[in-house]
Formats: structure tokens, sequence, C-alpha cells
């Protein structure tokens, strides 16, 4: 589950404005990348042997063949309509809400178009010797990351500040002290949030690894993959929507405060960066 969560962050997070999480420029060289580190993930978590590595390369590569026939078209549809609005002023707090909840809406479609795909790989590896190897990589990815909130909470701030500025500094250029002041409350009022999504990770994690013990069919694991994705709160921690919610709401409200601030110069670059990413989707999603 983890693998395939890192896969729909590198390759979907562009849905919610990808300019802020994405760290390549080209979507072409992403594209390029994105089996080799697809099977570099899963190889992590699961002991494969030589024939296991030969259907793992095809099934990963039938995954980013959908994704790129099926999803990145809508893509560029949907960044187009963003870089439209812009364009006319239209960024209000309704406007934001309307690209969240569409962006939403391709997120889902893009986890339940790949989850029959990520089933029937590990329905395949389903033993109890699996399922420890698992637990292991789980726990050290769960410590490693641990280790690294646990660090000074004036250093966390610090990278975490630096990290936002330069993801909103690479759609927009360079950001004015109001845009700034801004970035740093929200990374203050956000402070907790990264263990508080480790713990529910973990316990997403737990469950999994409790229902695959139960060895479920190829059916079961995908109808059970899908809610655990998409609606993971409804199995582990009901309350958890809340704070999902809470955070949606503030990070559309940053988004509202940093565009009701732009200069003209920074909105024309994001408009233009906006519509090169389409064109760039278009392009990758048309290749034979």
């Amino acid at each position: 589950m983890k693998l395939f969560k890192i896969y729909l962050r590198k390759i979907s997070i562009t849905i919610y404005l990808f300019v802020f999480l994405v760290g390549c420029s080209s979507t072409r060289f992403i594209y390029s990348l994105a089996d080799e580190f697809i099977q570099d993930e899963i190889t992590y978590f699961l002991n494969l042997d030589e024939d296991d590595e030969v259907f793992l390369t095809q099934q990963i590569s039938a995954m980013v063949e959908w994704h790129r026939i099926y999803m990145l078209p809508n893509y560029a549809k949907y960044i187009t309509y963003i870089s439209d609005k812009l364009e006319v002023k239209q960024y209000g707090l309704a406007d934001i809400t309307e690209i969240f909840e569409n962006g939403k809406f391709l997120i889902d479609e893009t986890v339940s178009g790949l989850i029959p795909y990520v089933a029937q790989f590990l329905v395949m590896h389903n033993t109890p010797k699996n399922i420890k190897f698992i637990e292991k990589k789980m726990f050290e990815r769960h410590k490693n990351r641990l280790t690294e909130l646990s660090q000074p909470a004036g250093q966390l701030y610090k990278k975490r500040l630096e990290r936002l500025k330069s993801n909103f500094e690479r759609f927009l250029g360079k950001l004015s002290d109001k845009q700034v002041i801004l970035l740093e409350a929200y990374v203050k009022e956000t402070k907790g949030n990264a263990k508080i999504r480790l713990l529910n990770l973990t316990e997403r994690q737990k469950v999994f690894v409790s229902f695959l013990d139960t060895k479920p069919s190829e059916v079961e694991l995908t109808t059970y993959l899908n809610k655990l994705l998409l609606n993971g709160h409804e199995i582990t921690n009901p309350t958890y929507r809340i704070f999902q919610e809470t955070s949606r709401k503030r990070f559309q409200q940053l988004i509202l405060d940093i565009l009701t601030k732009t200069s003209i110069t920074q909105r024309n670059i994001m408009i233009e960066k906006l519509r090169k990413y389409a064109n760039d989707f278009k392009a990758v999603s048309s290749l034979n």
C-alpha cells in the first residue's frame, strides 16, 4: 500500500496544483523514470525472485500505459481549466474549492484505475513469508520518517518553510514579503500535521497487513484497497476525516491568500507554466 501511494503521489499529485510538490520541471522526464521508480519501490517492499521481476515489469508497464492514455488527457484539461481561470482572475474561495473538488475526483479516478493492477500482483505474493517481509520494510520506513520528524522544532520549521517557499516560487517566481509571511503563518499553524499523518498511515498499514493475513481473493483485495485508499478513515479512525477536511480548507485558504497577493508578472509566470504542463501531458499521452 505504501509503495502504491508513493507512486500516486509522484505521478497524480500534479492534480492538486502539482506545482507545489513535484520537484522536476519536465513531465516527459518524470514519465521516462516512472517504470524504474515504481519497480525500485516495489522490490524494496517485496522479496521477489527472477520470475516475479519479469511479471512485475510487465505489470508496471501496463499501469503506466493505462495512466498515460486514460488519465493524462484529463489532467491536461484540468490544468488548462485552472490556467484559464487564472487568466481572467477567477480565483475566489468558490473557485479554489471547485478546483480542489475536481482534483479529488481525478485522484479518486486514478486510484480506482490503478488498484486492480496492484491487487493482481499482491494476491500472487500473499504468503506468510512475504507478509512478514512487508511488515519489516514498513517498520523501517516508519522508523526513518519518525527520526526525521523528531528533529528540533526550529530545524523542522526552517526546512518546511524553505521547501514550501521553493515550491511556490517554482511557479510564481520570487515571492513578496507579504507572501512569505503567509507561508510562515501556515507552517506554524500546521507544525504537528506531519506526525498525525504518519500515525494515520501506520494504522492503515497495520489493518492492510491484517487483511492480507485473511488470504483475500483478487476481487476482495481490490475492493478493500479502494476503500482503504479513498476512505480509509472509515476503517481505521472516523475522526481523521475531520483532520483531512480542516487541512484541506486551511491549504485552500493559503492558496487563495497567496493568489490574492500575486503580481501581474507572477500570475503570467504561473499561467505560462501550467499551460506548458498541460501541453506536455497531451504530448506524452499521444506517444505511441
